[in-house]
């Protein structure tokens, strides 16, 4: 090759195909942002793809980003896993490194995966600002913050619940690869004996995400979203599913690290995402998320602030005990959660007035009117 002539470059022009519907939103490994697809103007939720090295066989740190060994085969099974009604889907996923020109670390350039668009936005906007919360070691003003107070944030006792039985549902099928099938109501089944545990590692408000009703029900589908840190552990069909817990994470999100990893006295495990979803739904009912200061008996106690009936304070105060092996497994939290759901819905004034997203279907099979199964 004649070295005069210039080599054009083989780099994909700088012409994304996703920009953020905000652009001053801060986009970074632990956050999700909502961005528009440019060809139509259709809104997505991303999150970033972080940037780990492969190990080169001597052991050295190589130059390959792990993302570009992994993704080209594994897009295709990511989604098919991820294949779940309380589990935000893959759409696509973008890699802007490969574009010409500079490539923010953090901004609308970085590597992407592109999830649907939860249109009623996460759990996170509903709640106080983890910004507002006092530093760990702020005695004073946790002690304010965990008194007795009748007049505390608190969220609908139906949103509640409803929280509770989606993503418990979607950490069932993470943990255990057990789901509901889809138009019968109640029948769960295992879709792979040889299934791998998952585990989130962050199960928190930033992770939940809502979208708007679009029948009668009172609240729209809810889905947990955000594998930014998610772990495939385990051998198939094992028990023991553990990670380490993850360095350097957000103060937001440290919050809703259970003790065990905040102790660091337990890795990482099923259990740990069970209290991280309780100590959520207790955050959506007492405007703060467990207080680390505070024994047991007086984190759960702030829950009788609001006014929420007994059987969901039982719930949540077993799902945020201390001890990993006192808290329920997916399995019973689901089943539970359903019969005391309905308990609720039967006995109290609210649950009357709620309508759920499975109304209408269970109505139709009663009618015996068929829909071909419930589309979510």
């Amino acid at each position: 090759m004649d070295p005069r002539i210039p080599v054009k470059s083989t780099k994909v022009p700088n012409q994304p195909r996703y920009i953020p519907q905000d652009p001053s939103e801060v986009q970074n490994i632990a956050s999700t942002i909502k961005v528009v697809r440019t060809s139509d103007q259709t809104k997505y939720l991303a999150s970033k793809i972080p940037k780990v090295v492969v190990k080169e066989i001597d052991g050295t740190v190589g130059n390959t980003l792990l993302a570009d060994v992994i993704l080209p085969v594994a897009a295709v099974p990511i989604s098919l896993i991820l294949n779940h009604p309380n589990i935000i889907s893959l759409v696509d996923i973008v890699r802007n490194s490969n574009f010409e020109g500079s490539v923010s670390e953090t901004g609308p350039y970085g590597d992407i995966t592109v999830w649907e668009d939860m249109d009623a936005g996460s759990l996170s906007y509903l709640l106080p600002s983890a910004s507002t919360y006092p530093a760990f070691h702020d005695e004073a003003t946790w002690h304010a913050l965990a008194s007795q107070n009748y007049n505390r944030p608190a969220l609908p006792e139906g949103l509640c619940w409803h929280v509770l039985r989606s993503i418990s549902r979607a950490l069932l099928w993470l943990h255990h690869g057990i789901k509901e099938t889809i138009g019968i109501p109640g029948d769960f089944q295992k879709h792979d004996e040889d299934w791998h545990a998952i585990l989130i590692m962050d199960v928190s408000p930033g992770q939940i995400w809502f979208k708007r009703p679009v029948g009668e029900e009172t609240y729209g589908e809810c889905k947990l979203g955000g594998f930014q840190w998610a772990k495939v552990t385990g051998a198939a069909a094992g028990n023991l599913a553990i990670e380490q817990r993850v360095e350097n994470a957000p103060l937001a999100k440290q919050y809703f690290f259970p003790p065990e990893v905040y102790k660091n006295t337990h890795s990482h495990s099923r259990s740990s995402e069970i209290w991280q979803l309780g100590a959520t739904i207790y955050a959506m009912m007492t405007g703060i998320p467990p207080p680390r200061l505070y024994e047991y008996s007086w984190q759960i106690s702030r829950m009788n602030d609001g006014g929420y009936s007994q059987d969901l304070r039982e719930i949540i105060g077993n799902m945020i005990k201390m001890h990993p092996a006192d808290r329920p497994t997916a399995i019973a939290l689901v089943n539970r959660a359903d019969d005391q759901w309905k308990k609720w819905r039967a006995t109290s004034k609210e649950g009357a007035q709620v309508v759920d997203i499975l109304d209408r279907v269970i109505e139709m099979k009663a009618l015996g009117i068929s829909q071909g199964g419930l589309t979510l």
